[in-house]
């Protein structure tokens, strides 16, 4: 009688060693020697392409694996893109390390999480604990209020305020076609600790809804809280056109040569208070 000898190509996840033990375990556990003559894993340390394939080679009741593999872990699939002899054929091309299983007992250290001689690099939640997790992104320090008849001068002003490290919230780069302009404009605002009100003659024209409502929300703030939360910038207006209530306020006037200067600084500031 002939004996066939099946073999399986079944690829890991390289970063989730943790999780793929449990599989490779219930692996060796189920299939005594008998049936399962052979077991390697083969990883590729190069960190543009990191790789963990196992192959497993049946004597016999390679059937019996494929159905036992469908009926338990449907989500792992044969390699098929790849035969034993590829592996092998590449292995000084591609720098695979091997290392053969015996038996479960022996995964902690055929598979370990952490870095070892075996795997130059953790597992991705060792990382992330050695490293720290990702933080999300930190709130807006600064609202920018504008007519976008001015944009010219706000591209101006928000390249001042990133290069010198201050987050602005800037509707050019946070609302994207198919966005709700109101929730998107809402959500900037409550993310705000500061606004920076242009005002110009375009921001105080009737057809310019936007920069008004967006203002009003810094004012109503104001007097809810009795705490200045906005800076004012006079693009183009004399003294006598700014609405009565923010005449008497110092404003920072953009034809002044320190104008940008004195953004930066302002914003600084009141982030700070």
């Amino acid at each position: 009688m002939t004996i066939i000898e099946h073999t399986f190509i079944i690829r890991l996840d390289y970063g989730n060693r943790a999780e793929e033990r449990k599989f490779v375990g219930n692996v060796l556990d189920t299939f005594d020697k008998d049936t399962l003559c052979g077991a390697n894993l083969f990883i590729n340390n190069d960190p543009y392409g990191l790789e963990l394939l196992l192959s497993l080679n049946f004597e016999k009741n390679g059937d019996e694996f494929e159905r036992w593999l469908r009926e338990n872990h449907p989500s792992k699939k044969r390699e098929y893109r790849l035969l034993f002899e590829d592996i092998t054929a590449s292995m000084h091309r591609r720098g695979y390390s091997v290392m053969g299983l015996l038996n479960s007992d022996m995964l902690g250290f055929s598979m370990p999480s952490e870095a070892n001689g075996i795997f130059l690099f953790p597992d991705r939640n060792v990382m992330k604990s050695i490293w720290g997790r990702p933080t999300a992104p930190s709130s807006f320090s600064v609202f920018l209020s504008h007519s976008s008849r001015d944009k010219p001068l706000v591209d101006v002003v928000f390249n001042e305020l990133h290069k010198a490290g201050i987050r602005a919230w800037y509707d050019r780069y946070e609302i994207e076609p198919g966005d709700s302009i109101t929730d998107k404009i809402n959500e900037g605002l409550a993310s705000s600790k500061l606004g920076l009100l242009f005002f110009s003659k375009n921001f105080l024209d009737p057809r310019s809804g936007w920069p008004k409502a967006e203002a009003n929300y810094f004012f109503q703030k104001l007097m809810r809280e009795g705490v200045k939360n906005f800076v004012i910038i006079n693009a183009d207006l004399s003294v006598d056109e700014l609405p009565p209530l923010l005449q008497d306020r110092l404003f920072i006037d953009m034809n002044s040569p320190s104008a940008l200067s004195d953004i930066v600084e302002s914003v600084r500031k009141q982030s700070l208070s």
